[in-house]
Formats: C-alpha cells, structure tokens, sequence
C-alpha cells in the first residue's frame, strides 16, 4: 500500500480524510498554526476546527468540505510558484 491509499483508507466509501492533511498548506498560505483555526460553514452555521473538515485529495486542489453539511469552504490549489487558496462557503474564519 503506498502512502495515497494509505490516507485515503481512512474513509473509503467518499474517499476523504480528515482536515490535518490540508492543515501544512493552509499554514503555509496563512501563516499562522492552520488545525486550530476555527471556520463557520455559510451553509448551515456548523462550527468546526480546520482539523474536522472533510478533505478530498482527488481533485484540482485540495477540496475542504464542511463536517455536518458538505459545503465547499475552502479549494487549496498548488500552482506553478503559488498557492492559490479560495474561501468559499465560510461565514467566519477565526484565527487563534
């Protein structure tokens, strides 16, 4: 088993894992510890710390969906000499 499917059997009917495998690049982009960080979903008012999110890894970027609705809140995509991170369905990103 290599590492990829490694991580991805932690949750083998969607494929995601949790949020501590965006949590590097998130650190990376914001500066600051990125699992601690606490996001408000604007789609159903859940909140939850980026380490609870949902991450799929099989798709243009990284995709951190909302723990309790699925919402789309952050898309972390690796460019050539950037990291492009978007902020999607969160009302509120409280940073400790």
């Amino acid at each position: 088993m290599n590492a990829e499917e490694d991580l991805l059997s932690v949750h083998p009917e969607d494929g995601h894992v949790d949020g501590n495998a965006v949590a590097g690049a998130m650190s990376l982009v914001l500066g600051r510890e990125a699992t601690t960080i606490v996001l408000e979903c604007a789609e159903c008012g859940d909140r939850h710390r980026v380490a609870e999110t949902r991450v799929y890894l099989r798709c243009p970027g990284m995709v951190v969906r909302c723990p309790a609705c699925s919402a789309c809140e952050v898309l972390l995509v690796d460019r050539p000499h950037r990291l492009q991170l978007t902020l999607m369905s969160i009302r509120i990103m409280e940073l400790p």
